[in-house]
């Protein structure tokens, strides 16, 4: 008896009554009624010839069905189906094991049958070997009518499999949701096992997810679309891929542009016929990952124009070259894919022309004499924002290392009036980069009795510089913070702990570098950082001269920039959008600290100390819109670092005093270095 070919889930199959007739010679065998309820049962290294004729009368009941479930027959079968042929049944028409070859000049239409396959391989538990080659004829359909169906469907999962050939001259529909008219899975994993998927016909479906040809697996393949890929429905797109396809090449535009989502393709190559036939591929409504690199398909017939949205929905990162030379017909060209000025960035258009510009700079001017604008690509946007990151994490580490050396800030020289009161300026570096950054500080403290004081400081930025023209910082808002302290005694020996606090907004206006043809994209945002710190101190009295204190404390940071968007303009055509960037840390300090005075009026400090990190959440830079990238903030991020500081103060009188400090700290940023200087002049009132 013959078993329909059945949903994935059934287990058990639908006996029919129409009975087969297997010939005798197992190489050659035609189904009696041809093709009508057929079961080819060859076993492992045998093949066998199905011939489906126009004699099946009056409809077929089951078409040419191998057995399901079984890896070992049903393979190496050859069926054809001759013009005038028609096989419809509720059910898949030709369904048999690895290594097939299927030709279909007839009718091939499954009907309403749910994963219902037109023609498949290693569908239903089949083997898996691949070797497959489909080919529906310019006089064969195929139809079907159920959801997830196909009308070409191979399923070639083991790494080993041989590679496939899948073409349609004809006419493939479907109507159902999820059914796709080409549909191929490969696991292939050799290097030179490469599938192949050519339509040079008509690819209709209807339904939602629906798409035209639809591949996954790591196994590579090429597509060549000479034909005429529609669908209509939600989410249904020309090409749909979850695998890897390693060229695709495509002639389908005008009005009907050739869609697309998923992985792109690595090479895409447009046909082109004449100025107004043309490939066109449209993944505006898909989505989109991986890089494709464009080029003129061979054979093509060009001409010194424009070809307008030759791609559309191709993001900056998705885009891996954008301009060329090539040789047609003896005649060298020089290609462009192009914005126009101030228009969508979705839209690109092909431009060639016979005057080959020497340099890109050269090639860039003269597509502006146009109103176009090279479009960026995804190497050169990387390296760009790259650079990008570097230099905010600069700017990240000064702005942190201003808060945190801001918390020591201190008043301690108090008279009559219990008010302190200290001017002066500051000066931190960034190591390996020119991070400079130059402030005037004022600190005021009130004592609120002989071991309490409290107070606060404001540091204004008067002028800084950042590398490569990155950064331009807004000096309008100073750095604040306030503190207190409780001391056991005035003359430092015994415990002490100050609680203090400190914020720092820059606004800033960043522009990415321009590196090859990466573009030049600006915006505004701002740059906080913030933090409270505990600190616990004992004081020992060495001699009269010397006190050592050993100190141990907590401190939390929070900071990072604020997302923003670039603006388009009529050097940027492709601007990109910044998430938020989000960091902070937890930090415990330990280390020793001492005053030595060298005479009456002068005193040398000194500390030494370490600070470990013991939470910690770094940001990413990472750009939406028309581009995705994600920048890694963290690298040779160092969670123990060591501090250091060395200053003297001389009292010029009773109430008056100068210093000078130097405070070094290992940053975590790439292990970057600060260095800070402060000059200060206090007066106790």
């Amino acid at each position: 008896m013959k078993f329909i070919e059945k949903l994935p889930q059934y287990s058990a199959a639908l006996i029919l009554a129409s009975a087969f007739i297997l010939m005798p010679n197992a190489a050659s065998a035609v189904a009696a009624g041809g093709c009508d309820s057929y079961t080819p049962n060859t076993a492992s290294g045998s093949s066998q010839t199905v011939a489906c004729n126009s004699s099946i009368t009056p409809v077929a009941t089951a078409g040419v069905i191998s057995t399901q479930n079984t890896t070992t027959v049903g393979n190496n079968v050859t069926v054809n189906i001759a013009n005038g042929t028609s096989l419809i049944i509720d059910g898949s028409t030709i369904g048999i094991g690895s290594n097939a070859n299927i030709s279909n000049h007839g009718n091939l239409n499954t009907s309403s049958f749910y994963y219902g396959y037109g023609m498949s391989s290693g569908a239903n538990g089949r083997s898996q070997a691949g070797g497959n080659t489909f080919v529906n004829e310019s006089n064969g359909t195929i139809y079907t009518g159920g959801g997830y169906a196909a009308g070409m469907y191979v399923s070639a999962t083991n790494a080993s499999s041989a590679a496939n050939s899948l073409t349609n001259d004809g006419r493939i529909q479907t109507d159902g949701t999820g059914a796709a008219g080409i549909r191929l899975v490969s696991g292939a994993t050799t290097s030179t096992v490469v599938n192949s998927i050519v339509n040079s016909g008509t690819i209709i479906t209807n339904g939602s997810a629906a798409h035209g040809i639809q591949v996954s697996g790591v196994g590579a393949v090429t597509i060549e679309n000479t034909g005429t890929i529609t669908t209509n429905g939600a989410n249904s797109f020309g090409i749909y891929s979850a695998g890897k396809i390693s060229t695709l090449t495509n002639s389908q535009g005008g009005s009907n542009p050739l869609t697309f989502s998923g992985v792109m393709p690595t090479n895409y190559n447009a046909a082109i016929a004449s100025p107004t036939v043309y490939g066109k591929l449209d993944a505006s409504n898909g989505t989109v990952t991986g890089v494709m690199n464009f080029a003129i398909a061979n054979g093509s017939t060009v001409s010194a124009t424009t070809y307008s949205t030759v791609l559309s929905g191709i993001k900056v990162n998705n885009l891996g070259n954008s301009y060329g030379n090539v040789t047609i017909g003896g005649t060298q060209y020089q290609w462009a894919l192009v914005h126009r000025i101030n228009g969508s960035a979705d839209q690109t258009d092909l431009v060639l022309s016979t005057v080959v510009q020497p340099t890109l700079v050269a090639l860039e001017e003269t597509l502006a004499t146009q109103s176009y604008l090279i479009a960026p690509i995804e190497y050169d946007t990387q390296v760009a924002l790259s650079s990008m990151g570097t230099a905010l994490q600069g700017l990240f580490a000064m702005q942190s290392a201003g808060v945190i050396n801001g918390m020591s800030y201190d008043c301690s020289l108090f008279r009559a009036n219990n008010v302190c009161v200290s001017a002066g300026g500051r000066f931190t570096n960034v190591s390996a980069y020119p991070y400079n950054n130059s402030s005037a500080l004022i600190i005021g403290g009130y004592r609120l009795s002989n071991n309490i004081r409290i107070g606060g400081y404001l540091d204004q930025n008067l002028s800084q510089s950042t590398p490569g023209g990155i950064a331009q910082l807004n000096n309008g808002s100073p750095m604040v913070g306030v503190f207190g302290v409780w001391s056991q005694n005035p003359d430092g020996t015994g415990a002490e702990a100050k609680l203090s606090a400190g914020y720092a907004n820059k606004g800033a206006t960043l522009t990415r570098p321009v590196v090859g043809v990466s573009e030049a994209g600006s915006g505004s945002t701002s740059l906080t950082s913030q933090g409270v710190l505990g600190l616990l101190k004992y004081g020992f009295g060495l001699g009269n001269k010397t006190v050592v204190s050993p100190y141990a404390g907590m401190r939390y940071l929070v900071g990072g920039m604020g997302g923003y968007s670039e603006g388009q303009s009529s050097t940027v055509s492709s601007p990109l959008s910044y998430n938020a960037i989000n960091n902070y840390t937890t930090t415990v300090l330990a280390g020793v600290s001492g005053v030595h005075k060298l005479s009456e009026k002068t005193s040398l400090l000194a500390s030494a100390g370490v600070e470990k990190d013991t939470n910690t959440n770094v940001g990413n830079l990472v750009t939406t819109g028309n581009g995705y990238f994600n920048i890694a903030m963290n690298n040779n991020y160092r969670t123990t670092r060591p501090t250091a500081s060395l200053g003297v103060f001389h009292d010029l009188s009773i109430n008056e005093r100068i210093g000078i400090s130097a405070i070094y700290r290992q940053e975590a940023y790439q292990a970057l270095t600060s260095t800070t200087v402060m000059a200060t002049y206090t007066v106790g009132l």
